[in-house]
């Protein structure tokens, strides 16, 4: 369980993955791909990282958009449902695009599983919320 003594680690990975190596590649390495809890979750991994050259996955998927880290006492109220679509998505163009990337300036898309993208994963730390850059690294 979380709780306030708990924060968020986010760790970028440069490396091109589908949604579900990415996946793998964080529950192996980390707790999973990044869930967004909340408007500051957004707003550090917008701060801390130069997210414009980037497209990555994070840990909402499916039509019924839901965080991969599915247990809801991981959540506080709201945070489960916390949302920052870009505008016009999610789409579900062709009923084919159930994974979602976060775009550069903080918005998401959602956009089909296979393609190779870059990803958040994050980990749960006693400290403050970090984030670090991890290049060609698995």
């Amino acid at each position: 369980i979380f709780s306030s003594l708990f924060l968020f680690t986010f760790n970028l990975h440069d490396v091109l993955k589908t949604m579900t190596e990415a996946q793998r590649h964080c529950r192996e390495n980390y707790k999973d791909l990044v869930t967004i809890r909340d408007l500051e979750d957004l707003e550090t991994l917008k701060t801390l990282v130069d997210l414009s050259r980037m497209r990555a996955w994070i840990g909402l998927y499916d039509d019924s958009w839901r965080w991969s880290l599915s247990n809801t006492s991981c959540y506080k109220p709201g945070e489960a449902e916390f949302r920052g679509w870009r505008s016009g998505e999610p789409d579900n163009n062709f009923k084919t695009e159930y994974c979602v990337f976060m775009w550069g300036d903080g918005t998401w898309a959602d956009d089909r599983c296979p393609w190779p993208l870059q990803s958040v994963c994050f980990d749960v730390r006693e400290t403050g919320t970090t984030i670090r850059s991890i290049e060609n690294q698995d």
